[in-house]
Formats: structure tokens, sequence, C-alpha cells
């Protein structure tokens, strides 16, 4: 293939926008010089890389191809750079992380500590379901990825680093609040709080339900665990979240754990990446700070909390 690489950064950067003018702005280039580049490489190709339809760009089935080439390209060049800076005693670049929404209580402070490490990385951090983090995951959007319940359907590499305990809470004004050796079956007499189809934490309870024959019709799903606590506080029915997400609010006895057998339910959050993916020098330092005994991440996730709460209290 006779390419030069400003041609493909080109290419890839028009790719991205699907638009010349966008691509150009991008890179500090005219139109008409975007124009050029990706005409040269169409030439030097022989084949189309772009078909307009209307006002619309689209990808041919050969810019698709190379599109896929140069993904796996500068991210092959953004790596050796990492291990180049690896090399000289110092870590540098782009690190892209994305979390479910349960984990956003401790994944800064996660980061903020591999970043003390680590201070010429540029991190970036998404939050969002579980249903959008496996669709990144099959979009290879991230470096890695932190969640709780990880999809048996694909091919990923897990790493347990923190456990996550599933609690039940109430109001402390609810009818089982301070009532010791609750059975399991006694929730279903009691109206339940769940959270939306995609959740990881809704489908860790939905499974241990059905493994206990139990039976539990939700009165109100609510789509983020800070609106559950809200409505739990309000006294509008029980709930099960992440004990990371309510760590304050036990503290401050806004909220109260249940004490229902067989709970907490104790799982673990992890670092997920494909099988078959190319880890950069940064996504293994990171793997690698997460599970290094010696940072215990654990008790750092912890520490932050049982600040935070202290601060809480103070300031009140």
């Amino acid at each position: 293939m006779r390419a030069t690489l400003h041609q493909l950064k080109v290419f890839r950067q028009v790719a991205l926008a699907m638009s010349y003018t966008k691509a150009g702005n991008e890179l500090g280039l005219t139109q008409p010089a975007v124009s050029i580049q990706l005409k040269q490489l169409e030439n030097n190709l022989d084949l189309p890389l772009f078909e307009k339809i209307g006002k619309r760009l689209f990808l041919t089935p050969a810019g698709l191809e190379l599109n896929n080439f140069c993904d796996e390209l500068f991210e092959r060049f953004d790596s050796m750079d990492m291990t180049l800076s690896a090399l000289k005693g110092h870590l540098e670049g782009e690190f892209h992380l994305a979390a479910v929404t349960s984990a956003k209580y401790f994944t800064p402070h996660l980061l903020g500590a591999f970043h003390k490490r680590y201070p010429k990385v540029n991190l970036h951090l998404d939050i969002v379901n579980r249903e959008q983090i496996i669709q990144r995951l099959q979009e290879n959007k991230d470096d890695l990825v932190i969640m709780g319940l990880v999809p048996e359907s694909m091919s990923l590499t897990c790493h347990p680093f923190v456990d996550n305990p599933i609690v039940a809470v109430a109001s402390p004004n609810h009818p089982l609040a301070g009532k010791k050796n609750i059975k399991l079956n006694e929730l279903s007499e009691h109206a339940f709080i769940f959270r939306e189809k995609g959740s990881g934490t809704r489908k860790a309870l939905e499974d241990f339900f059905q493994a206990n024959e139990l039976t539990i019709q939700p009165n109100m799903i609510l789509g983020s665990s800070e609106t559950i606590k809200q409505a739990v506080m309000a006294d509008l029915g029980i709930s099960a979240l992440s004990r990371h997400s309510v760590t304050l609010e036990l503290a401050t006895n806004s909220l109260v754990e249940l004490d229902i057998e067989d709970f907490p339910l104790v799982r673990s959050w992890y670092l997920v990446h494909h099988e078959s993916k190319h880890l950069s020098p940064i996504a293994q330092a990171f793997i690698n700070f997460a599970l290094s005994p010696q940072e215990n991440v654990a008790g750092l996730c912890d520490r932050f909390l049982e600040r935070h709460f202290i601060e809480k209290d103070h300031n009140n």
C-alpha cells in the first residue's frame, strides 16, 4: 500500500468527523488541502474511500477496511510512545477508563492515586450504565472498564480488585429497621425498589432471588442509585445497592442496613478488557497498581469514604 503517514492521519480524521471541513479544523488544514490529500490517497490505492449521498458522507467498503487498519496502526503508535516513555523511567500518554454508575463513588479517587504516581498520564473517565459499558467493550472504546457483573457471552479478561458488597437498605422508620435475622421470604411482603434494566446491581439481585426461588415484584423502578436512595429515605420502599454507594447515608443514619439472611451479596469489582486486546503500558500499569498489595486499593476506597462522611458530619 502506497500511502504517507500524513495522508492516513487526514483520512482517519475525516472518517471520525465525516466532514472535510471539521477534519481540517482539527488538523489545522484548509478544506481544499484535506481534499487534495484524500484524492492523492485514493489515487495511490486506486479505490474510492468515501461516497457522498445527498449531503452526507459515508465510508466505502475500502474506506471501512482502511479505517480499521488506521485504528490499529495509530493505537500501536500511541502504545509505542508510551513504551518509549516507560523505558525512560516515566509513563505519559492518554488513558481511557469507563466505569458503571455504582463504581463512581471510588473510581475517581482510584484514578487520583494513580495520577499522583504517574502525573504525566492524561486521564479520561466515563461513567455509564452496564448496557453502555457492554456496548463500549464491543466497540473497543476504552483501555479498561470497571464493572461488577461481567457478561459471559464475550471473550474478556477480568481482574477482581476490590469487593462489592450489595446490601439491603431501608428508611430508619421502616418496619424491618432494627429487626434481627430477617427471613429472605419476608422481602416479598414489602414494597421493593429496583434499578433500571441494564443495571449490574439489578441483574445480580434478580439472579440471587431466582436462585432462591423468591419472586419480588418491584413497586418502583428508578434509573440511578442516587434517586433510589432518596426514594428509600422517603420510605417509599426498601432496596438493595452497592455498599459503596450508601456508605455516607449509613454513617449518618439516613438509611439503615437490614439484617437479612444471606445478605450482603458479596461480589467483586473487576477491571475488564478483551482477551485479545493489546494493552498499552499505561493500562498495564493501572492493572498492576489496582492489584498491588502495597497499594491496598480496597483500603484506599474505604479511607476515602470514611474521610468523606466524617467531613460531612463535621460540616453538619
